[in-house]
């Protein structure tokens, strides 16, 4: 069994917030440094630009990291084909040049995601995606999935090298296991999701952000500020959850080359 934690390293609204980045990073650094796990961090551009010493130092600390876009746009990984390749390679260039080698894998802004990303996405070299939730409310079907190839062929290009590490959602609720669903549903419904995936043999791909664990400046909706206070001790108890129910904890490109070699050698491709 085997869980995944990620984090989406979004860009602050204003510079007035740049220490919700700084500040959210080392404190989930030093969390994952005393669970002894390694993450993968998803960053765009934009912000690996602006925090380049804070990039470096998930690198020295032996994390992943992962490419979230070039500026973080809710609508930039669901442009045309050309447009996302070229958006795609100058986002993995920047963040190549910062931390001294390629981006592995990719989510999209906000998980919204088209065929075309995936496309770009092969053809930028990219070995695996993270963007796809399956909650009805994101527009998929509610089943929980396990990693899988993206098999179906677009445009000039089969995609099927691509693997999938969907997002987890509680089958229950079926919202992201992450994020300010995890400040507003709280530590049981977390850890009921938790459970479920893994009774079911499903990795689990948990998310949070920085600005979920530091308290920041006035927010317009309850919704980006309720449980900051408490989500840092929130997330520490359900890691220990997960491992408490048998799961170990991988970052994405393990995973995902894991699941590629299964893939493989059950002839599913």
């Amino acid at each position: 069994m085997y869980a995944v934690m990620t984090v989406d390293v979004d860009p602050p609204t204003t510079p007035k917030e740049n220490f919700m980045i700084e500040n959210g990073v080392t404190s989930l650094l030093n969390l994952f440094c005393n669970h002894k796990i390694k993450a993968t961090f998803f960053v765009p551009s934009l912000v690996a630009e602006s925090f380049p010493s804070l990039m470096l130092n998930i690198v020295e600390q032996k994390h992943e990291i992962a490419c979230h876009g070039l500026k973080h746009h809710p609508f930039e990984a669901t442009l045309d084909a050309k447009k996302q390749f070229k958006n795609i390679k100058t986002a993995t260039d920047i963040l190549e040049s910062i931390i001294g080698s390629k981006p592995l894998g990719f989510r999209a802004p906000l998980f919204n995601v088209n065929e075309n990303c995936w496309v770009a996405l092969c053809k930028n070299g990219y070995f695996y995606d993270s963007s796809i939730v399956f909650s009805p409310y994101f527009g998929r079907t509610l089943l929980p999935k396990k990693p899988f190839f993206l098999l179906e062929g677009y445009g000039e290009i089969n995609v099927c090298n691509l693997i999938e590490i969907p997002v987890s959602v509680n089958p229950l609720l079926p919202f992201p296991l992450g994020g300010a669903y995890m400040r507003t549903f709280g530590r049981l419904w977390s850890k009921t999701g938790i459970k479920l995936n893994l009774l079911s043999k499903t990795p689990v791909t948990l998310y949070i952000h920085p600005k979920d664990v530091v308290q920041g400046l006035h927010a317009h909706s309850w919704w980006h500020y309720r449980n900051i206070p408490n989500c840092l001790k929130m997330l520490n108890e359900i890691i220990k959850y997960a491992k408490h129910c048998g799961a170990n904890f991988l970052m994405a490109c393990e995973l995902a080359k894991l699941y590629r070699e299964r893939l493989l050698e059950n002839h599913l491709i």
